[in-house]
């Protein structure tokens, strides 16, 4: 998703594709057969190279995913790899937290994470609302 934003492409569009794809191949259609020839061409070329003789990496290298979500649930999946990122940043998050120079004998463990989490909390809503026009909602909605 970061990259096809990267080079310019609305998060609404990058989202909309990636399910469109997925569905596509559910239904047993490839989405993008020149992105399709690639993948065959860069597994036989690594069958080549490194499985030639190992059926193990052989099946391995010819396994070729026709689109990074699961087919049969493209949104819960897209979901779930979201969730699982913003849990990522949390567990960073946690990891740097600004302890307080002096410990404060008032606060328990708990207490502790709890503000963390409510520091978090609050980091991420002020930054989706600061950059809430990069999902180009108002555009979908006329």
């Amino acid at each position: 998703m970061l990259e096809l934003m990267e080079i310019g492409l609305s998060p609404t569009h990058v989202v909309t594709s990636m399910i469109s794809d997925a569905m596509a191949v559910a239904e047993g259609k490839a989405p993008d057969i020149d992105e399709l020839r690639d993948k065959i061409e860069e597994a036989d070329e690594n069958v080549e190279r490194y499985g030639a003789d190992d059926p193990e990496a052989h099946a391995e290298f010819t396994t070729i995913r026709l689109t990074t979500l699961d087919p049969r649930r493209p949104a819960r999946d897209m979901l779930e790899d979201l969730l699982d990122g913003i849990r990522g940043c949390w567990l960073v998050y946690h990891e740097y937290a600004e302890q307080p120079a002096s410990p404060r004998d008032d606060v328990t463990d708990d207490e502790w994470d709890d503000e963390i989490d409510t520091a978090f909390n609050n980091e991420v809503r002020a930054r989706a609302f600061a950059d809430r026009h990069r999902l180009n909602l108002e555009d979908r909605d006329r």
